[in-house]
């Protein structure tokens, strides 16, 4: 750890601090980076250019009457699973804001994904973000997509 970063952390953060430092802990963030640069650039388009273009549009499956499916042990798995899935992506997103990446795109997919009470209200929040909005749909439409339709939120 550098002699000045010493003198102003606390002391139970020396310990990480210095694997973070050492050149063993230097490659695997460099390494983690490189890796997750790779997977933004490539699994994020493809997971957005996926969605449905009505996403946004589309009434709640509560207003159409609709009640899920009871869960039995495979849907809980995968429940899990997709869950954990976006919060990884979301954490992932997090770190690329300040490594290579691209990190808020990141983390509207790691919302997409996961589920969480709030959700639609928090998609919507960020979807309604211009540039958020206009970068979803120039991703979409390189992929020969059709734009993302607005809902009643934009």
């Amino acid at each position: 750890m550098p002699h000045w970063l010493e003198r102003y952390a606390p002391s139970w953060l020396a310990a990480p601090l210095n694997w973070v430092f050492h050149p063993i802990g230097l490659t695997l963030i460099t390494i983690a980076s490189v890796v997750l640069f790779m997977l933004s650039v490539l699994g994020v388009p493809w997971y957005l250019a996926r969605l449905p273009a009505d996403y946004f549009s589309r009434r709640e499956r509560r207003e159409l009457g609709l009640i899920s499916a009871p869960r039995n042990i495979g849907r809980w798995l995968l429940f899990l699973a997709k869950n954990a899935l976006g919060f990884v992506l979301i954490g992932a997103g997090i770190l690329m804001l300040v490594l290579p990446g691209q990190g808020l795109l990141t983390i509207v997919a790691g919302l997409f994904v996961a589920d969480f009470p709030g959700k639609r209200r928090l998609e919507r929040a960020v979807i309604a973000i211009a540039p958020v909005f206009r970068a979803i749909n120039a991703l979409r439409r390189r992929a020969g997509r059709p734009s993302l339709e607005r809902g009643s939120w934009g």
